[in-house]
């Protein structure tokens, strides 16, 4: 391609005056040349006031002479200034596509032209690579941001060559050697990458030099980068290598040792070219104890409420973790008061082995709430977040109501994150922002599945939690099978009237073929329910974190057998009265206490419920019982890093008014197991565990076994009982336990270790808290947009008296942690 030579051009006289040039540096500066080269009648022009005239571009060969002109910034009618010309001259040069450049300037009277003279890089026309067995073309090409048709140049290729070595680092070779070769090909450079790969290794030990104090088990326990073992690590990473030079000079601090440097590491060979062996080199320095703790310059807290911070007790080893927590605790105490500026600066003092720590406080004055704002929210209205709000504009500052808002918005179920920033308003005051963000909280499913209990079913499933925007709730499920249908449908308003008062209703109609064996279904029975209920809720003052509701339901209940029972499964089945509806007229009290940080995987917090079901008596119907639960859920950070331990307790009572004659129904008594039943007990079957002594073996039939020759040409057959395992009912009592291990796998995957134990007894005297079935296994769950939670536990039941003794459990739109 020939050379352009485009010229902006001014209407003046041809060129015939001197020329004064400006040549470009090697860094891109622009620098007169000596003012010999100058004509005199120049100098005697300078003083001249000149306006730009013809601006032209010579030597560029691939790069658009628009771009450059653009670029340099100094157009034609412009008045002209020698820095202008400077900068325009940087402008190209930081373009990254020229080699040389220099500028020429002629001037006529009053009009300056300037002439712009460049050399362009050679263009890239191939990468190659060369020596790469382990890693193809393909991969080693998207690791690149140099291609073909870009200008050659020695900066850019040296940020391929490091681009290639932290990928091949990151992939465990970190012995990998790359050079690039670049040579002049037709029209421009070929660029070759040669490559070393070396062997792929793996750090199998971690040795300290120069560490005395600590047994080296320890030490490697403060760092990222692992030993190779049976569960992976060993990776080479320098990023890694970096932060743990940090975390172990900070782990030194805080096990007395203030004064710890780490003064590099290094890595060997090992005992295979696969293995390598890292040492860190450590300057540990004397042991140090706490001295004196004192405070200084606090007036809002009094001194009693400082001191409590750290009251270092006698031979305390120094820690700098230590010294962070004291100031944390004092800014959130300051915070609690208002007083968000506030400094807290801890001075140490080194007398021998001791350290004395004196915190200097100095406090600003109060601030008080602004605004008040919301961001982030598309679908919520802004009325839906503000009333879950303690931050109110014109109140003193808060931190508890701040992490109280938080809390109660995270638990709405509506936001993955809720994030409050701070910005600073006029005087000391603040301003809030409550930055949301959403995610999908409505249901839309339709699907088959199959248990044992109760065979194929399919089912359609709507549900959103959040109408409109409103908050408001409303599910419909219908499910349909051989031996299970379920509709119902349901609404919550949880802020009626703009009052924290909660309102809904549920209808619903029920078919379930109830099993009381594991191994024969003749003794099963079907029981329909067809009914509704209505609801009303309110917060309670006390205690915190806590609501009450009260529910009326009525139902119609009938029990019908599916075949004709001989006597002795019908009196195993507890004398239920099969084809005659029941009536349940009940008043439910609920009890609940919320404090779990998240919805769905809590760290922290706790559950709290009591439910309490009176039906018959005062509220009529055909049947009377008193029905009891109460459950907690406690959640607490585990001793391993990102697990969160689970611990359950469940408590059930099933009882009769006084004077009552009739029995409780069979139906309403507590029957263990399975995954998403009522009272879940994983490992064993659904509603399969119930008191030992409604366990009964009851022969159903013959069946033909052998023959036996009694004497030639006389033969006897043989016949068998045949048996069925009846397990009901269920009992009136119950105590079912769940210790779980929560830890997220990979983002929305979590996992859990579980273990249940749980029984359940007819009388009181019956009851022995020791008398349990135990099981545990492994879980997983997954939140899915439009289907919610979907689980599988598998679990072993170490009480089962039937085999398989494992069981599988599937979760749809629940999880059990």
């Amino acid at each position: 391609m020939a050379a352009q030579d485009t010229t902006i051009a001014d209407p003046a006289k041809p060129v015939d005056a001197a020329i004064q040039p400006f040549h470009a540096s090697p860094a891109g500066t622009p620098v007169p040349l000596p003012a010999a080269a100058a004509d005199s009648d120049t100098v005697a022009a300078e003083d001249l006031v000149r306006i730009v005239g013809r601006v032209s571009v010579q030597g560029n060969v691939s790069t658009d002479s628009l771009r450059i002109l653009r670029s340099f910034e100094v157009p034609s009618g412009m008045r002209y200034s020698p820095e202008a010309v400077r900068r325009g001259i940087r402008k190209l040069y930081a373009l990254g596509i020229f080699d040389d450049m220099s500028v020429d300037q002629v001037p006529r009277d009053t009009v300056m032209d300037i002439v712009i003279h460049v050399v362009e890089r050679p263009r890239v026309t191939r990468i190659e690579f060369t020596g790469n067995k382990k890693k193809d073309k393909d991969e080693l090409e998207k690791k690149l941001s140099m291609h073909v048709g870009e200008p050659h140049s020695a900066v850019v290729v040296q940020a391929q060559i490091d681009s290639l070595l932290k990928f091949y680092r990151d992939d465990g070779y970190s012995q990998a050697k790359i050079e690039a070769v670049s040579d002049t090909a037709a029209g421009g450079r070929l660029v070759r990458f040669v490559i070393s790969e070396g062997e792929k290794v793996k750090i199998t030990r971690i040795r300290f030099e120069g560490a005395t104090a600590f047994p080296e088990k320890k030490l490697r326990k403060a760092l990222k980068t692992k030993q190779k073992g049976f569960f992976g690590g060993g990776d080479v990473n320098d990023e890694h290598f970096a932060e743990d030079q940090t975390k172990l000079e900070a782990w030194y601090r805080d096990h007395g040792y203030r004064d710890a440097r780490v003064t590099g590491h290094r890595l060997e060979p090992g005992n295979t070219p696969r293995h390598l062996t890292m040492i860190w080199t450590v300057e540990e320095g004397p042991r140090y104890v706490v001295g004196k703790v004192t405070w200084s310059g606090n007036s809002v807290l009094p001194a009693a409420a400082v001191q409590r911070y750290w009251q270092p007790k006698p031979g305390e080893v120094y820690s700098h973790a230590r010294i962070e927590k004291a100031q944390g605790d004092a800014y959130a105490d300051y915070a609690e008061q208002g007083h968000l500026y506030v400094a807290v600066d801890p001075r140490e003092t080194v007398r021998d082995s001791a350290v004395d720590i004196a915190f200097n406080v100095t406090e600003g004055p109060p601030s008080n709430v602004r605004m008040v704002l919301i961001s982030g929210n598309k679908a919520t209205r802004e009325k839906v977040i503000r009333r879950e709000l303690k931050v109110r504009e014109g109140d003193r500052f808060r931190r508890s109501a701040l992490v109280r808002s938080q809390g109660d918005l995270m638990r709405l179920g509506f936001f993955e994150e809720v994030l409050p920033d701070f910005t600073p308003a006029d005087s000391n005051d603040v301003d809030i922002t409550f930055k949301v963000k959403e995610k999908t909280v409505g249901t839309a499913s339709a699907g088959a599945g199959y248990t044992a209990t109760d065979g194929i079913t399919g089912f359609i499933e709507l549900g959103h939690n959040n109408v409109l925007g409103n908050g408001q709730s409303v599910q419909l499920h219908l499910e349909r099978g051989s031996r299970r249908s379920d509709y119902s449908l349901s609404f919550t308003e949880p802020w009626f009237h703009d009052t924290p008062t909660l309102l809904g209703f549920s209808v619903f109609s029920y078919r379930h073929e109830v099993a009381t064996s594991t191994t024969d279904i003749t003794g099963n029975y079907r029981e329909k329910r067809v009914g509704g209920s209505v609801q009303i809720g309110r917060p309670l003052p006390w205690p915190d974190y806590s609501r009450g509701s009260l529910s009326y339901s009525l139902e119609d209940v009938e029990i019908d057998s599916l075949t004709t029972l001989d006597l002795a499964t019908r009196v195993a089945l507890g004398g239920i009265q099969f084809g005659k509806e029941q009536l349940t007229s009940s008043l439910t009290g609920t009890f609940l206490r919320n404090t779990a940080d998240h919805p769905l995987y809590p760290t922290h917090g706790s559950k709290l419920s009591l439910t309490s079901d009176f039906a018959g008596g005062p509220f009529g119907g055909s049947v009377n019982f008193h029905k009891h639960r109460f459950e907690e859920r406690v959640y607490v950070p585990s001793l391993l890093k990102g697990v969160t331990t689970m611990f359950r307790a469940r408590i059930g009572l099933l009882g009769t008014y006084t004077g009552q004659f009739s029995a409780v129904p069979a139906y309403e008594r507590f029957r263990l197991g399975g995954g998403t039943t009522p009272d879940p007990l994983r490992g064993y079957d659904d509603y399969m565990v119930v008191p030992s002594k409604f366990i009964q073996d009851v022969i159903t039939g013959k069946r033909f076994d052998h023959i036996v020759v009694v004497a030639p040409g006389d033969t006897d057959t043989v016949y068998v009982n045949t048996t069925q395992r009846v397990r009901y009912p269920g009992g009136r009592f119950m105590i079912l336990t769940t210790f779980e291990q929560q830890f997220p796998i990979v983002n929305p995957l979590h996992a859990v270790l579980f273990f249940d134990a749980g029984n359940t007894w007819d009388q009181w005297r019956e009851i022995h808290p020791l008398d349990l079935k135990m099981g545990a296994g492994i879980g997983f769950r997954m939140e899915i947009p439009l289907l919610g939670i979907v689980g599988f536990d598998y679990g072993y039941g170490f009480n089962r008296d039937d085999r398989p003794r494992a069981v599988g459990h599937f979760l749809i739109g629940q999880t059990s942690f």
